[in-house]
């Protein structure tokens, strides 16, 4: 499985929440079409804004990449942050998934 890290530092948490919710509804809105398996967005209390998207394979991570820039386009127009961002393999994975027990 394949990843991608987005780090957007922002200059408050009120900027990094409107942030996080324009990049749920944009980059959500992408998961068919870039073949997104997962997506998880984390802000911090300084203001930081993770994302972490994974891919099964390079191809797809390749297509996303080819267009990462004009998919955040909007975003680098509506605030001013500093971006860092790595590509890499997943290590190491676990999610607990949700279970309903009926008593």
């Amino acid at each position: 499985m394949f990843g991608k890290v987005l780090n957007f530092k922002f200059s408050s948490v009120s900027e990094a929440k409107i942030a996080a919710s324009f990049c749920s509804d944009n980059f959500g809105s992408k998961t068919s079409e870039y073949d997104i398996v997962g997506l998880n967005i984390t802000i911090s209390q300084s203001g930081d804004l993770n994302i972490l998207f994974k891919f099964n394979n390079s191809d797809s991570l390749k297509k996303f990449e080819e267009n990462y820039k004009n998919i955040i386009s909007d975003l680098k127009q509506s605030f001013t942050f500093k971006e860092n961002n790595f590509i890499g393999v997943c290590a190491y994975s676990f999610e607990k998934e949700a279970v309903v027990t009926v008593t």
